[in-house]
């Protein structure tokens, strides 16, 4: 069978979207989206090119972002080698934020990790078209279509529980346990509807509490069609819970938000290293809501603090405590007194809602000196946290466990 006329290309050219290959023949499936201004996302940011858009100065007709997460050809979570884009493939997981990059970027072919720019257009998107993509965030299933089935529990006649992907009803009273879990007991259970994905590692598996014989992970695009970014089967999928994905080209160091200009971070070649001279933190326009990107640590750059049980937006150095805080994305505050205009790059970005906001998702971060890398999206077990505007800022670059992934994008 030809390549042109192979099942992925059949499917892909369904969706207009983009099958590349890497130097051995392997694919990955990108989606196609076109440039936009981003005063076309928002009309409250400027009348200019969004900057998902502009990479080493170049504006760019289209972006390719990854339709699914980051995935191996062996169906193994960790191994070493290069990373794809494809259906029915359980996400890689255990690399810390620099393995995932070096594996997507072992590809070739102008392909990256998704980065923040990336996102941000999305988030925009998103919120122009109304959509508000679900995903896996309680072990399996969507949180908001009926809560996970756990061990110990009093059931009554009636109860809907969630369950490796599906919605069951209780059709007798029981107290829970593995014996009668929902999927081996049909004179217990009755199942209603799908309502999340297929399990990912089966050997993967909470073994204590109320959670035992439940699977975090599910396989790349075998949710429900709200799953996806759109509603539709054409559009990227997962890109909410599962995983906390990295978002490339933003960082905090000490609370300062520090970012790569534009898209570079999209560069296959862009040094994204911490000890980087790409890193630039964010100087806001004492009368405008315009900026200048300067030299981390410069005086009166934007960070994030803590006041009034909320992150807020600011220009002076928080309190350094180590601890854990968090805000919904849409409750995010600024100190006005000191940032009376809010850099416009923090809104076009997604780190800042827009004006009058209700796009779903958490702001986690830790207070600490030390460099904090972004996860985005939410994971398996965040419930109703989850969303397109969810943050994790409490880890370091090395981190890796099941819930942190990654997804490629591709120059087009």
């Amino acid at each position: 069978m030809s390549v042109t006329n192979s099942p992925l290309e059949f499917l892909a050219r369904q969706y207009d979207n983009v099958v590349k290959y890497d130097a051995d023949g392997n694919p990955s499936i990108f989606v196609r989206f076109p440039k936009m201004k981003s005063s076309d996302l928002d009309s409250s940011l400027p009348d200019h090119t969004h900057p998902a858009f502009i990479i080493n100065g170049e504006e760019q007709d289209e972006i390719l972002l990854g339709k699914y997460a980051a995935c191996s050809l062996t169906g193994t979570g960790s191994d070493g080698g290069t990373l794809y884009s494809l259906p029915n493939m359980p996400p890689s997981y255990s690399r810390s934020a620099d393995q995932f990059l070096a594996q997507i970027r072992a590809f070739g072919g102008g392909v990256s990790g998704m980065t923040v720019a990336d996102r941000g257009f999305l988030l925009l998107l998103a919120q122009k078209n109304g959509w508000n993509p679900g995903g896996n965030s309680d072990y399996g299933n969507y949180y908001a279509d009926g809560s996970r089935w756990q061990v110990g529990k009093s059931i009554t006649v009636g109860t809907k529980r969630g369950y490796k992907g599906w919605l069951y009803e209780a059709i007798q009273a029981h107290t829970s346990s593995m014996e009668l879990a929902p999927d081996v007991s049909p004179l217990y259970w009755k199942r209603l509807k799908q309502i999340g994905g297929a399990i990912a590692y089966p050997n993967i598996v909470e073994t204590s509490g109320d959670n035992i014989g439940l699977h975090p992970l599910t396989l790349n695009g075998s949710g429900p069609l709200t799953w996806y970014l759109d509603g539709t089967a054409g559009s990227v999928c997962d890109i909410v819970g599962n995983q906390y994905e990295q978002d490339y080209g933003y960082r905090i160091v000490g609370n300062e938000l520090q970012i790569i200009e534009n898209n570079n971070a999209a560069s296959p070649d862009a040094d994204l290293s911490d000890t980087s001279a790409a890193w630039k933190a964010i100087l806001p326009n004492a009368s405008n809501d315009g900026f200048t990107l300067v030299a981390p640590g410069t005086a009166g750059t934007l960070h994030w603090t803590w006041a009034n049980n909320k992150i807020t937006l600011d220009t002076v150095v928080p309190t350094y405590d180590d601890e854990y805080r968090g805000t919904n994305f849409k409750d995010l505050a600024v100190n006005s007194t000191n940032l009376p205009y809010i850099p416009y790059i923090v809104r076009e970005l997604g780190l800042f809602p827009t004006q009058g906001s209700q796009m779903a998702g958490y702001y986690y971060m830790q207070f600490t000196e030390e460099e904090r890398f972004p996860r985005r999206g939410g994971y398996y077990s965040n419930g109703s946290h989850i969303g397109l505007c969810y943050v994790h800022c409490g880890s370091a670059r090395s981190a890796a466990a099941w819930g942190y992934g990654a997804r490629p994008r591709s120059l087009a």
